[in-house]
């Protein structure tokens, strides 16, 4: 190949590739990004054989070709370079050449690659119908549940989000066992295309890393595709095809463990209670993460203790008319959710210092979060 390109299009087109492609791999292709031209296309491609990216865009070719090279250092070559254009050449040694279009410097790098042949091919296309969904909306969405996914590979059911239907509603949920977010949209909301879209079976668990890349993305309009075969997702938008196995396993039936009717809770301003959190977590022992909130009247105080360091409290006004009671909690569960709710003034119900927490925000319609407490509460 022989081909000029801008150096900002190359880093996003990289740095989406190259999360995806898999440095641990025992299969020596799957640390590289594959970069394909044909006939004024260029396509960069990354796949870890479970999620793959194919990403295309026209190119001005002088000559055609294709080589798969480590995605991490070409990624690491095109951030020094300065703003120009960057040249690729590559020959039949599978070896690429890479330098700036710039007249300042004189800079060449060669990274050795592999054939395009060793790399794997990427299905782009669902057995069903895409269906189209607001980018934004869905976006929000991922974020309001991503922090929930297990990151524990024994818990292998847990390292994904469930996606739903769920009575005209699309629902995602994630939780690590310790903690669950649910968030709930209409199909109008998310500006679905049909009422009648496809979801296999009775939902379908999605692994983290596909929607965090679908997260990342910069939207510039209002069409994100979603399509599905029996065992995998795909997504489509702009120039970005991505494909992804889904997880196998049975998803907790959630639905049972989120409480109805509780008559004990409080009410605080967002802002106050998260940033009172923030600063009682400075001192926070780390290998527990722990706080504690104790509620009197109308009053939280926010404490935290390390032996090593000292604590920290802090008083905030609430709503609060019950028994005095203190809980212990994990700090990050708790400021996750927070940070995502989108009501000035959060709802947090309990039964005892021992039993699950509900955390909504009280003017916010369709989104729950789950805290079970720990050791230590009153």
């Amino acid at each position: 190949m022989n081909i000029s390109i801008p150096k900002q299009k190359l880093l996003k087109y990289l740095s989406y590739t190259d999360t995806i492609a898999s440095s641990k791999s025992t299969v020596p292709v799957l640390s590289n990004v594959l970069i394909d031209v044909s006939q004024d296309a260029i396509c960069f491609c990354s796949s870890n054989l479970e999620t793959g990216i194919k990403i295309q865009d026209k190119v001005a070719s002088k000559e055609d070709g294709a080589v798969a090279v480590n995605g991490r250092k070409l990624l690491s070559i095109i951030r020094e370079l300065p703003e120009e254009d960057v040249v690729f050449v590559s020959d039949e040694n599978n070896r690429l050449t890479i330098r700036s279009s710039s007249k300042d410097i004189n800079a060449e790098f060669t990274i050795a690659g592999l054939p395009k042949d060793d790399f794997p091919d990427i299905n782009t296309q669902p057995e069903e119908e895409y269906v189209v969904l607001n980018p934004k909306v869905f976006k929000e969405m991922i974020r309001k549940v991503i922090f929930s996914v297990s990151n524990d590979e024994n818990k292998y059911s847990l390292t994904g989000v469930f996606l739903e239907k769920n009575n005209g509603d699309l629902s995602m949920v994630g939780t690590d066992g310790k903690r669950l977010s649910l968030v709930s949209k209409k199909q109008k909301e998310l500006g679905i295309s049909k009422e009648d879209f496809f979801v296999p079976y009775d939902g379908v668990i999605i692994p983290r890393i596909v929607l965090i890349e679908v997260a990342k993305y910069q939207f510039e309009d209002e069409m994100l595709y979603m399509g599905f075969s029996k065992n995998q997702i795909f997504f489509k938008y702009d120039n970005i095809n991505l494909v992804s196995n889904l997880i196998e396993g049975k998803f907790p039936d959630y639905k049972k463990i989120i409480p109805t009717d509780r008559e004990r809770f409080f009410t605080a301003k967002r802002s106050l209670l998260y940033s009172a959190i923030k600063r009682v977590s400075i001192l926070v022992e780390e290998s527990y993460n722990q706080i504690r909130l104790k509620l009197t009247k109308e009053r939280l105080s926010v404490s935290s203790q390390n032996p090593a360091l000292g604590g920290a409290i802090e008083d905030i006004p609430v709503v609060y008319g019950d028994e005095d009671i203190e809980i212990a909690v994990n700090y990050i569960y708790l400021s996750d959710c927070l940070k995502e709710i989108g009501s000035d003034t959060v709802k947090i119900d309990f039964e005892d210092s021992e039993r699950v927490l509900t955390v909504q925000g009280e003017a916010e319609v369709g989104y729950t979060n789950l805290i079970m407490p720990m050791k230590g509460g009153t």
